[in-house]
């Protein structure tokens, strides 16, 4: 038995490629159900309530969508599937998935898998990463009229916008010592607001932590050389970058988003978990 849980929201949600999903599934499996999210977290509650069913659970939306799943699932031995239709689609990038949800479903028949650790902020899992601070202000900024229609272009005018404006101070302790900056990104993925391995040391595969901490403010060309500087791997004091196993964030107030999803405000603790999914490739 298959479960699509499916975010009509999406940015490429499309019913007649769900229903052609459906139509793919039904020639292995016994039975395929569809269930829809009508509002944020919905996804999480569909999940935990339906885990205990299914042996396939699907995600057919974005980073997001599959952000909601996985919590649901999550300590369940339950295998995931993902069906993008999101703006980008990070994950899927990730695992080298294709975009076009069909060809997923396609591959998903076969039930070949790969385990894939979490990341945990304040009781929360993610699978891809966590920021506070400047990128995760641009997510929680970000005009949900213009996604509609532009996609990622909203999150690179919001990111423009909160460069300029974010400001804030953020405490950031480790093991062994305090550190402070004006952003941070922890994840578990190479590849950063689309198909750009930014952070090419990190590996979902593995329990770890990546940290990048950003040590620049209130410049847009810093920012840029910033990322380039982590795309070449290039050492430079306007950032710096560790594994961890934990790290926290003392400073109150800042804005912190997980897989691309707003989700509220610092303080936060955020760790490498021992917990995996397993993920249909």
């Amino acid at each position: 038995m298959i479960a699509i849980i499916a975010n009509p929201k999406a940015r490429r949600f499309s019913i007649n490629k769900l229903m052609q999903i459906k139509q793919i599934f039904n020639e292995s499996f016994k039975k395929v159900d569809i269930f829809y999210t009508k509002r944020p977290m919905d996804g999480f509650e569909i999940a935990k309530k339906i885990n205990s069913s299914y042996k396939i659970v699907c995600s057919y939306g974005g980073d997001g969508t599959l952000n909601e799943v996985v919590n649901g699932i999550v300590d369940k031995d339950i295998k995931l599937g993902v069906l993008p239709c999101g703006t980008s689609d990070v994950f899927a990038l990730e695992l080298g998935l294709p975009r076009n949800a069909l060809k997923c479903a396609k591959r998903y028949l076969k039930q070949n898998y790969v385990n894939v650790h979490l990341g945990e902020l304040n009781n929360r899992y993610f699978i891809l990463m966590a920021g506070v601070g400047i990128d995760a202000a641009a997510v929680l900024d970000v005009n949900h009229s213009l996604k509609e229609y532009s996609g990622k272009l909203s999150y690179i005018l919001s990111g423009i916008k909160s460069v300029k404006s974010f400001d804030k101070l953020i405490s950031v302790k480790t093991a062994f010592e305090e550190k402070r900056c004006y952003s941070v990104i922890a994840t578990n993925a190479k590849k950063y607001g689309g198909n750009f391995p930014i952070f090419k040391k990190a590996n979902c595969f593995e329990k770890n932590l990546y940290v990048c901490l950003f040590h620049t403010k209130k410049s847009l060309w810093n920012m840029t050389k910033t990322a380039i500087f982590l795309f070449f791997d290039i050492n430079s004091n306007l950032h710096e970058c560790f594994f961890a196993d934990e790290i926290s964030i003392d400073t109150f107030d800042i804005p912190i988003q997980v897989d691309g999803d707003f989700a509220g405000f610092s303080p936060a603790k955020i760790k490498a978990s021992k917990k995996c999914v397993k993920v249909l490739i």
